[in-house]
């Protein structure tokens, strides 16, 4: 898997990138982290990300390890003057944005450099001393860009939200399934439990006991199963049952799917 694509891992490899381009020209050349943060001005580029990762990156080199930089490059005996400089960096860092762009995963990153000019070092910055022979230049890239928000192509959907509609569909499948089961409702009024010798000694004119108040609401069922609860009215001359207390909907399915 490759590594995440970020401000720190583009400067990371940009310099590696820088490093290898010096060294394919003068050869000898290694970097190795910077214990400590140059100070002062130097030569910095200001380039703007685009693609994958947007917004600006600085290049930053110190002044005098630029100047060592273009005359190793350039194979000067003399000291370099500052057009001669500013182009040498410009070119070089060039090369190492057009090689890393040719890598994962900063193949979907461009980067357009803008001119060097005298700076300050960027804020937040990976630093290297990179050595040639017994020059020594201190680098510095940094950059407040960001990888670029994911964009969805048009009418694309959420793979949570697919799966919950598929759930729900099937959902409401199933229940449109049994809508149109008929079910024998039952109502009760009360319930008692009796000796067996008293059950025989029932007959015409015995009264049970049901240890209820006519007020008290009646059950309604589905099988064992309670789904109500109401009081006994008469509807056209018929006995009726106004109910005043459901269960749940989702135990009433319950009660069609046992």
């Amino acid at each position: 898997m490759s590594a995440p694509l970020t401000t720190r891992s583009f400067a990371e490899s940009l310099i590696a990138e820088l490093v290898m381009a010096i060294d394919a020209v003068v050869g000898g050349v290694t970097a190795a982290p910077a214990v400590q943060e140059a100070q002062g001005l130097g030569w910095r580029i200001t380039a703007t990300a685009s693609g994958d990762l947007r917004g600006p990156i600085q290049v930053w080199v110190d002044q005098a390890g630029a100047e060592t930089m273009a005359r190793r490059v350039l194979g000067m005996d003399e000291a370099p003057d500052q057009a001669t400089v500013t182009d040498m960096l410009g070119e070089m860092w060039s090369q190492a944005a057009g090689a890393l762009s040719l890598k994962a995963p900063f193949t979907g990153v461009k980067l357009a450099l803008g001119s060097a000019e005298a700076g300050e070092v960027p804020a937040e910055a990976v630093w290297v001393n990179l050595r040639a022979g017994d020059g020594v230049a201190r680098i510095a890239v940094g950059g407040t860009a960001a990888p670029a928000p994911v964009e969805r192509e048009p009418g694309a959907v959420d793979a949570k939200a697919q799966e919950k509609g598929a759930l729900d569909k099937a959902a409401s499948d199933k229940l449109d399934a049994v809508l149109d089961i008929e079910l024998p409702l039952v109502v009760r009024f009360a319930r008692t439990v009796m000796p067996l010798k008293t059950l025989l000694a029932l007959g015409p004119g015995s009264i049970v006991d049901m240890e209820r108040s006519p007020d008290d609401p009646v059950q309604m069922l589905v099988g064992e199963r309670v789904i109500a609860r109401g009081e006994i009215v008469v509807v056209g001359g018929n006995y009726g049952v106004r109910v005043t207390d459901l269960v749940s909907p989702t135990e009433r399915v319950r009660v069609l799917e046992a």
